[in-house]
């Protein structure tokens, strides 16, 4: 999974790259992806400020002022940016929690190449429905912002990303994908059993006629 997201981290360098106004020095470029499981959803932002901006988000990160960022100092800025995601699924809230959160050098901010980046992920229910829908906001630093969303291909095969529906800042979307039916694995011999005799009765009563 660290592969894929590194992967989709690479290409949205690359689309910036190829375009002269993308990024800009006085932008804060907040890339989101969201990854699709039965009973979890995972969430990665990558944050890059501009080099015009990123000494107020230093100054953000740097809680006390010693021009280092501990790893305390890390986790409560990734916190502040969570507070300001909105996650729901099916219309009701998943509530995220921090697996973990990686701060470039100071000097890399600075120039404005550097990055904050931030998973976190949230269960929720499990249950099988045709059709699921996943709303995103992201409501961090709106002033000064630029937004990416995209939900990552599954790598479960019974789930599949049906729509992503997003608004023109790329702030907000909606993801619609559908979950098939996952039977334990206890229940398989048992159902394919069932599944087996059942066919040899009909062939039986056809065969009586």
């Amino acid at each position: 999974m660290r592969g894929a997201w590194a992967a989709a981290t690479a290409g949205i360098l690359l689309a910036l790259s190829a375009s002269p106004s993308a990024h800009r020095l006085d932008e804060y470029l907040q890339a989101a992806r969201v990854s699709l499981e039965h009973a979890r959803v995972m969430l990665e932002i990558d944050l890059m400020p501009g080099a015009t901006i990123a000494e107020a988000i230093i100054d953000h990160l740097d809680r006390d002022g010693d021009r280092k960022i501990s790893p305390l100092e890390a986790d409560s800025y990734g916190q502040d940016v969570l507070r300001d995601i909105v996650l729901e699924l099916d219309g009701r809230p998943v509530a995220l929690t921090m697996a973990d959160i990686g701060v470039s050098s100071l000097d890399e901010l600075r120039h404005g190449i550097g990055m904050i980046q931030l998973r976190a992920s949230g269960d929720v229910d499990p249950r099988i429905s045709m059709r699921r829908e996943l709303h995103f906001k992201n409501n961090h630093q709106p002033g000064t912002s630029v937004y990416l969303v995209n939900a990552l291909l599954p790598s479960d095969p019974g789930i599949k990303v049906v729509a992503q529906i997003r608004d023109a800042k790329q702030r907000e979307a909606r993801i619609q994908y559908s979950i098939s039916p996952r039977w334990p694995k206890h229940l398989y011999w048992p159902v394919l059993g069932a599944a087996a005799l059942f066919l040899v009765f009909r062939r039986s009563k056809s065969i009586d006629r």
